[in-house]
């Protein structure tokens, strides 16, 4: 049976489920980057694990209690997802809507972190992924995607286009819960209690940049089609999001007299939050609004926590909570009346806030008695000891703070690269040796940094020409000791171009020495650009220049160079203080290309400034070639 080809429909919702997927790549690096590096692999772990359960869950029953045959609009059966008998549009609605119940699970991983063991994070995974988000997701889209909306909630009218609820309230309301259980952080609040800064604050913004691309799959593809709605839906959410962002960091600006991290990464997470119970129905000014009054929500909602000592590592109840409600009842205050289903705003807004509250009523209470209970039987809090040492190890024997110390330490020693710092974490047993250790490392650095800038300076005068930037006569018969000794290993043939410039003199009688200098430094300027990459120019002094050229092709090269050399310098040379025509007599002596005994650099360079001799009795403006000595005898 021949294969046929996908609608655009089923090809956009494809697409959409694949950005979707995206969000938790943005989960990950939002949530590992705020916390300390001790437990930086613990999150990372619990992101990937409760995809992989939430996916199974799903399957298994909660798209059924979620989209299937209802009852009495509360619950659909529990059935396994079949997909494989189903046709393209139905299979790419069940992957859309497995991602949706992926995302809502991964919130709670950052408002837990650093604390909770990891099983007490898979029973959370599963209450979430397969009872609560499908069944109240069941209230509000049983039947929405095929036009018959059997939910209770979705009945009355209740609008959530994309989960501003039922997606991020959800997770919000059993984030709380849980962390409500747990309780805060080692160090977190109390007579010397501070803030915990994250390990890797640009991964975390990083997180923010993936999460608002996969936000315009989450959004965009809540149509189930590529109709003429998604552009607006996408840019409604892109808007959202920016504003967010620019509200976040608007209060955090106010309230701290500083522009953090926190403010504009939760602030621009919240605003893309609130854009989903809308971004159909809304505009260009109703996302600005809706998202930096989401942003500056979401910053006022976090000092709430800390005030209340509710310690929530990443922000996630303010940003997809607070703001998910605040979505949801903008709905009602945005939209005009004729496009709401009630056709009414005051109904709108009772059948927004009753949705709200219902959800809330169930998600929270639930979810907290039942993580009471379990937690009576496994604890869901690792030990102090373990918290301290960090989960990385202690859950998974990954890492430690002292072993990584030593590790960076070692590196260092054995590679004598002490460029970087090691890392520093507050509240380990490494981190006042770490400290000290970095102190120490600025001083060796601070004082290395010094003497080679010193080293290189004394280098520089000692072999560079002050005034044009070339190698001197030292450091150039340096170079060409160099390339007599490897013209006899190699048994190629190199030559020395001395150059003098014909009618320098004049120059500096009539235009000035300044003039004389400025045209020095343009001649030197020619030379590189005329020269080879490997080829090396110099000054000897005076007027005098010269080429080393240390592995010659042929001789018929050599003398299409010194041409080349004579156009660039018999020219005019617009100066400051005048126009300035010089030539160039060159003298040329090849060397090497045999195993005989090499020449020293100054009878090369004798050679080279006979031969220059010779082409300025010639009438000046020309070269004359000296070949080595036994190499006329070779060819002889």
């Amino acid at each position: 049976m021949e294969s046929e080809l996908l609608s655009p429909h089923v090809t956009w919702v494809l697409i959409a489920a694949f950005l979707v997927a995206v969000m938790q790549a943005g989960f990950t690096c939002l949530e590992s980057g705020f916390v300390r590096a001790k437990n930086s692999i613990h999150v990372a772990i619990k992101n990937l694990m409760d995809f992989c359960i939430s996916c199974l869950l799903f399957t298994l029953f909660g798209f059924g209690i979620m989209f299937g045959p209802s009852y009495g609009g509360v619950i659909g059966i529990p059935s396994i997802a079949t997909y494989e008998n189903l046709s393209p549009h139905d299979i790419s609605f069940f992957i859309f809507q497995i991602m949706f119940c992926g995302t809502a699970a991964t919130i709670i991983s950052g408002a837990v972190s650093e604390r909770m063991r990891f099983v007490g994070y898979i029973f959370v995974t599963v209450v979430i992924a397969g009872f609560i988000y499908p069944i109240v997701g069941h209230w509000v889209w049983n039947g929405a995607h095929i036009g018959e909306v059997n939910g209770w909630l979705g009945k009355l009218g209740f609008v959530d286009f994309a989960g501003s609820t039922v997606v991020h309230g959800v997770g919000g309301w059993i984030a709380l819960s849980a962390i409500l259980v747990i309780g805060p952080r080692i160090g977190r609040f109390g007579v010397n209690g501070h803030e915990i800064e994250g390990h890797n604050l640009p991964m975390a913004v990083l997180g923010v940049f993936l999460l608002l691309f996969g936000f315009f799959g989450f959004n965009g593809g809540s149509t189930l089609a590529i109709n003429n709605q998604v552009p607006l839906i996408i840019a409604n959410t892109a808007l959202a999001g920016a504003l967010g962002g620019l509200g976040g960091i608007t209060y955090s600006w106010i309230a701290t007299k500083r522009p953090t991290v926190h403010g504009i990464v939760n602030g621009t997470v919240a605003g893309l939050v609130a854009s989903c119970a809308g971004a159909h129905l809304i505009g260009a000014m109703d996302s600005i609004i809706i998202g930096f009054v989401a942003g500056a929500l979401t910053l006022g909602s976090m000092r709430l926590l800390e005030i209340w000592e509710i310690d929530d590592v990443i922000g996630a109840v303010p940003a997809h909570l607070c703001a998910g409600i605040w979505g949801t009842v903008s709905v009602a205050l945005f939209v005009p009346a004729e496009n709401l289903p009630t056709g009414d705003t005051l109904t709108q807004l009772g059948v927004q806030l009753l949705g709200i509250a219902v959800i809330g009523l169930f998600s929270l209470p639930s979810s907290y008695i039942l993580f009471r209970l379990v937690d009576k039987l496994i604890p869901f809090r690792v030990t102090p000891e373990e918290e301290r040492l960090g989960l990385n190890i202690a859950e998974h024997n990954a890492s430690s703070s002292l072993l990584d110390l030593i590790t960076q330490m070692d590196f260092q020693a054995r590679t004598g690269n002490f460029d970087r710092d090691v890392d520093t974490e507050r509240e380990t047993e490494a981190s006042e040796i770490a400290t000290f250790y970095n102190a120490v490392l600025h001083k060796v650095r601070t004082e290395t940094h010094r003497r080679q800038e010193a080293m290189d300076q004394l280098t520089k005068l000692a072999s560079t020409d002050a005034l044009t930037g070339l190698p001197n006569r030292r450091s150039f018969f340096d170079s060409v000791h160099r390339a007599l000794s490897a013209s006899q290993r190699n048994l190629r043939q190199g030559a020395i171009l001395f150059m003098d410039l014909d009618g320098f003199k004049a120059v500096n009688d009539n235009l000035g020495h300044e003039a004389g200098d400025e045209l020095l430094k343009m001649v030197a300027s020619r030379l590189r650009e005329v020269v080879r990459d490997n080829d090396i120019p110099a000054r000897l002094g005076g007027d005098e220049f010269a080429l080393l050229v240390s592995e010659l092709e042929s001789l018929e090269g050599l003398k299409t160079l010194a041409n080349r050399l004579i156009d660039t310098l018999c020219d005019d040379f617009t100066l400051p203080h005048g126009t300035a025509e010089i030539g160039a007599s060159i003298g040329i002596a090849v060397f090497g290309g045999t195993k005989a005994m090499a020449e020293e650099p100054e009878a090369v360079i004798h050679r080279a400034d006979e031969a220059m001799y010779k082409a300025k009795l010639a009438g000046k403006g020309t070269w004359r070639l000296n070949e080595a000595p036994v190499a006329k005898a070779a060819n002889s």
